[in-house]
């Protein structure tokens, strides 16, 4: 594994028991799941996309069946 380069400061831009969303001063977007401790980075550009199907996902959560929904593995 290649070693990490350190970032700069860091805006928030986000935070919930879930999640914690950072900017860094070079842009790099850090999304961190607050359960699991598991930071990506990202670029602006590419949260977007992540957010969209994040959304997506919950609308179909919110509208799936509980019994008898299909699985994907």
């Amino acid at each position: 594994m290649p070693p990490s380069s350190a970032c700069g400061q860091h805006v928030e831009l986000a935070s919930t028991h879930a999640v914690r969303i950072t900017r860094c001063t070079c842009g790099t977007v850090h999304v961190t799941l607050v359960a699991s401790g598991v930071t990506v980075r990202v670029s602006a550009e590419a949260l977007h996309g992540l957010a969209a199907g994040l959304k997506q996902a919950v609308e179909r959560l919110d509208d799936a069946p509980q019994l008898g929904s299909t699985t994907i593995n």
